[in-house]
This record gives C-alpha cells, sequence and structure tokens, in this order.
C-alpha cells in the first residue's frame, strides 16, 4: 500500500495510518488503512496561535477519557500541544486538548505516564571543547514543567576528553515506553545493548551482546562516524521488546541512495533476555507496533511502501 502516502515516519493505531513528514504544509497525513483513503491532514504549520513550527513524529499513542491522544512539543516557540487524534478525526480540524508554555531545554522523547507527569529525555549536550554531558531523563509536571526526578542512565554526569565534538554521538539510542508505564526500553546505535529503566525505582540495566564491543572505546580515539551501528530502532508491547538490528558499519544516507535492507529484529521480554531473532524478507528500517491489531509495520524509505510483520503469525523455532 503506498497511495497518497507521503515520505517520513509512521504511526499506527488499530485501522489508523498516522504519517508525520516535515516537508509538507501540515506535519501529518491520517489515512484509513481498512479503506486506503486519506482522512485528512493535521496539525497545520505556522507562527499562529494553534500552529507549530517544528513538532516531533508520534513516540507514543494513550487514551485520556477514552480518546485517542499523543503529546507533540514544538522547540522553536517553547509549547507542548496535547493533540486529541480522537476529536480531530471527529471534527475534521485539529484539536488541541491544551497548549502549554515548556521551556526551551534539549528534549527528544516525550512520554506520558500515568501519573499524568512527563518523561523527558535529556540527550547528551556539548558544555565545551573538552565536556559532555550524558543522557538522562526527567520526570516532569504537564502544567507547571515542574522537575520531579531526574534518572541518571550513566553514572557519570558528563565526561572530559581532548575533544568531544562526536561524543555525544555516543550515547544515541532510540527508546520506547512499556505501555503501563513501568519501564523505558532503549536501543543503543554505536554498542550491541539495550537498556531498561524502571519508571518506580529508577534501576539502570544494560543488556549487551556477549563479546560486542563496550564502553572503553570512550577512553579511545575512535571516529565515532566510522563505528558501527547496532540497533538503529525499538518497538515494544507490555510483553516484549522488538528492536532493529543492523550490526555493520553505518550506511552512506547520502539523498537520492539507496538504504540497504534492515531486516534482523531482536526480541527480548521486559528483563532483558534475548528470546529470539526475526528474520524479514522486508526492511524494517523503522517501525511501529499496533497493539490493537499485533503487527509491526514499517515505511520502506526507499519506496514509501508501507507493509506490516503479523506477530500472531509468528511462531519461533
Amino acid at each position: 500500500m503506498n497511495d497518497g502516502i507521503p515520505a517520513g515516519m509512521i504511526a499506527v493505531y488499530d485501522s489508523l495510518l498516522i504519517c508525520w513528514s516535515p516537508y509538507l504544509d501540515s506535519f501529518f497525513n491520517i489515512i484509513n488503512l481498512d479503506t486506503g483513503k486519506e482522512i485528512g491532514s493535521f496539525c497545520e504549520k505556522g507562527q499562529g496561535a494553534r500552529d507549530a513550527i517544528s513538532v516531533n513524529c508520534i513516540f507514543q499513542f494513550f487514551r485520556k477519557e477514552n480518546e485517542l491522544c499523543t503529546f507533540l512539543w514544538d522547540y522553536s516557540q517553547s509549547r507542548l500541544f496535547l493533540w486529541n487524534i480522537s476529536q480531530s478525526i471527529e471534527k475534521g480540524m485539529t484539536v488541541y486538548d491544551t497548549i502549554v508554555p515548556y521551556d526551551k531545554n534539549r528534549y527528544f522523547f516525550l512520554f506520558y505516564h500515568p501519573e499524568d507527569t512527563l518523561f523527558v529525555n535529556r540527550p547528551a549536550d556539548i558544555l565545551s571543547l573538552e565536556e559532555v554531558t550524558t543522557p538522562f531523563y526527567e520526570k516532569r509536571t504537564v502544567r507547571t514543567k515542574e522537575v520531579i526526578r531526574d534518572y541518571r542512565i550513566y553514572k557519570e554526569a558528563s565526561l572530559r576528553k581532548a575533544d568531544v565534538s562526536d561524543l555525544e554521538l555516543s550515547f544515541y539510542t532510540w527508546d520506547v515506553m512499556k505501555p503501563d508505564g513501568s519501564k523505558i526500553a532503549q536501543a543503543m546505535r554505536h554498542l550491541p545493548q539495550i537498556n531498561i529503566l524502571d519508571t518506580h525505582t529508577g534501576n539502570v540495566v544494560g543488556y549487551r551482546m556477549r563479546n560486542g564491543p563496550d564502553f572503553s572505546f570512550l577512553k579511545k580515539d575512535a571516529d565515532i562516524k566510522l563505528m558501527n551501528v547496532y540497533y538503529n530502532h525499538i518497538q515494544a508491547d507490555n510483553n516484549r521488546i522488538y528492536a532493529i538490528y543492523w550490526g555493520k558499519e553505518a550506511w552512506s544516507g547520502r539523498m537520492g541512495e539507496e538504504l540497504p535492507l534492515f531486516n534482523r529484529i531482536h526480541v527480548f521480554d521486559w528483563s532483558g533476555k534475548q528470546l529470539y531473532e526475526l528474520i524479514t524478507d522486508r526492511s524494517f528500517f523503522r517501525a511501529w507496533l499496533d497493539q490493537v491489531r499485533n503487527r509491526l509495520y514499517a515505511i520502506d524509505p526507499n519506496t514509501d511502501e508501507v507493509y506490516y510483520l503479523d506477530l500472531d503469525e509468528i511462531t519461533p523455532g
């Protein structure tokens, strides 16, 4: 299926295919998967009171009063939008339940927690030519921006080195919150490792592939851009974690060049145990796990074709 689907990132909930693209007049297009017809475009770009200059792709769905919602953050205008997707579809226009001012700190992931709070990822940040912070999570209130608690992923809050210009890339992860809000899983790009953060206790445990490289590379003069890429993306439900594995040198990423085939998916439980590996015949460069139909969706970055893996039909050997 690919008619009318723009390039970018996708999220799926039951029959709804939601496509995020930074290149169109609105940030999101919604398509009915059952009919293939476009429902509408939402979250308009601009500088008006209800417009945004830039917003994240969808990291998480949740329900408020039984309506499908997600949070969007507009860094440029320091605002946080609670997008009511259900009402937007019903009314044929973008509906935000709330728009609140938010500070301009660097955030990457924002996850809504059942306690009406947000878990926000603070990525590595260069403080000077010789010092870089390590990533951590903050638990914050939605409306007052109060920081309730920090969750340190690494023992050291910052690292020092003669030149840290590339060091922030060493800690890059793609993250996902367990739907019940109890844990966050991180798939590391430059190590064959996933981290699992317990949102109740703050404990973090890393699970690294046996005989794989470790953090000793941080003490060397390794060129991060030349290092292998291990995990590229991650999705999860309350039982399983699905991490897209590459395990080779980085691809070029140049405009116009086809991306290679990403067809290995490592499946973990929430205790960090790898259960099995899926080998697919289609590429899963980015993925989205629809928990309603139990399907793992992907969009082919070379063709914009959308397809899925039916997880109910998988019987590991």
